[in-house]
Formats: structure tokens, sequence, C-alpha cells
């Protein structure tokens, strides 16, 4: 896997510029509302999926910016999807001219652009950076049409290296069915398992079952059957999430909107440990947003407890209108938190 040590960003979103330094195995990004912690992430899973636009397509149908359209030709249904691109680039603003471009360095260096044209007869068009020059024709309000359906949710994991992206809404079964599928039966399936565990340390076995549509269940220890695995709560569902994503992202790179979503304080530490010791065993580089101090005081655990692991992770605040990011290290964020000063 090409670790990224570092990414600088030139007019990506809410990022006029932005970079951040020192990035480590497990990264976890902090600031204000707004500040553009998710933004990070999402330029991070742009230049990690090299030239496939399927990143920046789920991320713009995440946020809402598209719209549907269907039309029928010749008796064949044609679907699809209207991306309102002007989001993409800082300002909000569609004109020839207007682009972005991030990079990251680390073992490789990894670059994705994107920039606005247009021919003589004003018409505009999305030019892709590549060395064959791609550009692709947009309405005449600045929108993309992309095919549909398309299925965003897992493109990044079908590349090499893969690029998982969890967002903040919990997963349905029917969207846990073909990650779990890929992981069923294989070493990971037990690293699953043992996963939940952290929050439910009875289960024995999990299942997705399709007779009546997919539905996720669990054998609890000394029960006669399964039972739903949303049952046990939101926690177990998105430490399946996360344990799932970790397996199927193994030499790549994964991300995690709002890491606390579901979580109670009590398990941040035996989480943090989980995740640090299976980036580094699966060869994963992560990158986790949150609100939560909770999740820092965890660090701070792990740092007294392990700090063999603790030195793999770094924690970078976002400030807003700020062009560099803030890195602490384990052991600094401990002396915060035994401190009781505010490092989120």
């Amino acid at each position: 896997m090409a670790a990224i040590t570092s990414v600088e960003i030139d007019g990506f979103r809410c990022f006029k510029k932005l970079r951040v330094d020192g990035l480590a195995r497990v990264n976890l990004i902090v600031g204000a509302n707004n500040s553009g912690k998710t933004v990070l992430l999402e330029a991070i899973e742009a230049v990690a999926s090299g030239e496939s636009p399927s990143a920046l397509y789920r991320a713009s149908v995440e946020r809402g910016e598209f719209r549907r359209w269907r039309r029928v030709r010749e008796e064949v249904e044609e679907a699809g999807l209207m991306v309102d691109l002007c989001h993409w680039f800082h300002g909000h603003v569609i004109a020839p001219g207007v682009g972005f471009t991030v990079r990251a360095t680390g073992d490789r260096e990894l670059s994705i652009s994107r920039a606005i044209s247009a021919t003589t007869d004003g018409k505009l068009w999305l030019e892709i950076g590549t060395p064959s020059g791609v550009a692709i024709g947009l309405s005449e309000d600045g929108w993309l049409n992309i095919r549909f359906p398309t299925n965003l949710d897992t493109a990044g994991l079908r590349l090499r290296s893969p690029v998982g992206f969890v967002t903040t809404d919990r997963l349905s079964p029917g969207e846990l069915a073909p990650l779990w599928t890929n992981v069923a039966l294989t070493p990971g399936e037990q690293h699953t398992v043992e996963a939940l565990r952290l929050i439910a340390p009875e289960i024995e076995r999990i299942a997705i079952l399709e007779s009546d549509g997919p539905v996720a269940k669990v054998l609890l220890r000394g029960a006669d059957a399964p039972v739903p695995l949303g049952t046990l709560g939101e926690g177990v569902s998105r430490i399946f999430a996360l344990a799932l994503h970790l397996v199927l992202t193994q030499k790549g790179f994964l991300l995690i909107d709002e890491i606390e979503n579901g979580l109670h304080w009590s398990v941040m530490p035996k989480v943090w440990r989980f995740l640090v010791e299976t980036a580094l065993a699966r060869d994963v580089q992560v990158f986790a947003t949150t609100h939560s101090k909770d999740w820092l005081e965890g660090l701070a655990a792990l740092h007294r407890d392990r700090p063999d692991l603790a030195a793999h992770v770094s924690v970078h605040r976002l400030e807003a209108g700020r062009e560099t990011s803030v890195r602490f290290d384990a052991s600094r964020i401990a002396e915060y938190v035994e401190m009781e000063l505010e490092a989120r």
C-alpha cells in the first residue's frame, strides 16, 4: 500500500488552500462545525481512488447534490443522475478556468484534478486531469450526467488499492449484505465476529439471511435461535460496518465520518486498540473524523496502556480559514486530557 504522509488541497469545496502534514497509520481529524473535516475525507478518498470518478460522485450523492432523470426511448427505459458540479469547486462557481487539485505524497505521489473549460460556442466541459486530456460535456446549467443505477457505495472497494468510506448513516441490511458476502467464509469472518464482541461479548456467529429480504442476524451464546442484529443496538451495527470495511480495505485506505456514532464512551479504549491493531495487521491507513471528546480520552487511555500502539496515531485539527492543520501526537493528547484542556 502507498501510505499517505501529507495532503495538499487547492480549490476543493470549502478549501481555497489546505495542507495536512505528518499523517500516520491512523489519523483522527477534529475541528469545529464547518471546518472541513468531511471535505478532507472526501479529498483523500478522491486522490486515493486515482482516476476513478466514483468517489467524487459518491460524495455528491451523499450530500444530496443531484437530481434524478428517467426516460423511455424506443421502448427501453433509461435512468440516471445529474450531479451539480458547482459544489466541487471553492466558491460554488461553474465558469471556465475554475478547477481544483488534490495532491498526496508518501510512498509515492498521487494527484487528482478537475477543471471547467468552454468551447467557442459556449458549451461547458469538465476537464479530467489525465495524460490523455479527457473532457466530459456538461448541461447548459453546468450539471454532469451519470448513468444510474451505479453502485457508488462499494465502487471504491473494487479499486486496487481499495478505498472504503463509512458515512455517518447506519447501514441497512441490504447495504451490509454485499459487504458480508465478500467476508463470509474467509479469515475476515472471525475478525468481524471478534470486533462485534467488543460491544456484545455473547455473540457467537453472524449471518445475513435473504429469505424475506436481507436481514442481519446473530446467534448469542446459549440461545436456541438467532436474533436480528438491530436488537442489540446501534453500537453493534456501527462496529459491524467498521469491521467489514477494515477487512475489505486490506492494503488500502479507510475513511470514517464521525467514528463515534452509536458507540458509548466506555468502549472507546477497546475500539481504539481494535482499530490500530487491525490497521497494522491488515495494512490499512485509516482517516476518521470526530466531534467527541470521548475519542480523545480513549486515545489518551490507549497511550497510557499501549504506547506502542498509540505511536501509530496522529490527531489533526482543522480551523476555518487556516491553510495548515495543527498536528498532535497521542502523548500530547494524553497531556491535554490530564490537564483538562481542549484539543478538538
